[in-house]
């Protein structure tokens, strides 16, 4: 896996086996995963079409998974434990929370498919324990990738998958959120080391 970014665009480079909750949502092998900052007032009935246009400026010809949200990819926070890598941006009051969680080591498709739910439950966990009275926002996405061969059968919470996906979201999504509140002008990393 190999990521870069620029104030406005996220783009992580594979070939993955990824699940998407984003708009052309699926499950299916993409060459690339990204997250696109729009204006904050921005509403466009073909949302589709930007992602297109966004994927071949950034130079990405195969296919791909695409997010959209109105929080700057300065404000950032990618989390690492282990073999999971986990990028986060958040916004609450019509932006959007989206997280894009990446495996190098492979898993099963019920397991990416899984992974969905362990990474929703946690970003509800990690709201309500902000105290702001929301567990989510309409536009939240999701997107899970994992690279080469399967090793991971299950993602519950209680999995070596789902341990380290729950705990950067629930850590996280705070973090993150903070960041974009603050103005943050670059992105951050934490590592987190669970077992």
């Amino acid at each position: 896996m190999d990521f870069h970014y620029s104030d406005t665009t996220l783009v992580i480079e594979g070939p993955f086996l990824a699940v998407s909750t984003g708009v052309g949502g699926d499950l299916k092998q993409v060459d690339a995963l990204f997250n696109h900052t729009v204006p904050r007032d921005w509403h466009d009935d073909s949302p589709g079409l930007l992602l297109s246009d966004i994927a071949r400026k950034e130079g990405i010809y195969g296919d791909y998974f695409g997010l959209l949200t109105a929080v700057p990819m300065t404000s950032l926070l990618v989390c690492r434990s282990g073999f999971l890598t986990v990028f986060i941006t958040s916004g609450i009051s019509n932006h959007t929370i989206n997280i894009i969680a990446i495996s190098s080591e492979g898993m099963s498709k019920n397991a990416l498919l899984e992974s969905v739910a362990t990474i929703s439950s946690a970003k509800t966990q990690a709201l309500l324990e902000t105290g702001r009275g929301i567990v989510a926002t309409p536009t939240d996405a999701v997107i899970m990738a994992c690279e080469g061969e399967e090793i991971h059968q299950y993602a519950g919470i209680v999995t070596a998958v789902g341990s380290r996906l729950a705990e950067c979201v629930r850590r996280g999504v705070p973090i993150a959120l903070s960041r974009y509140e603050n103005g943050e002008l670059s992105p951050a990393t934490i590592n987190l080391d669970i077992p």
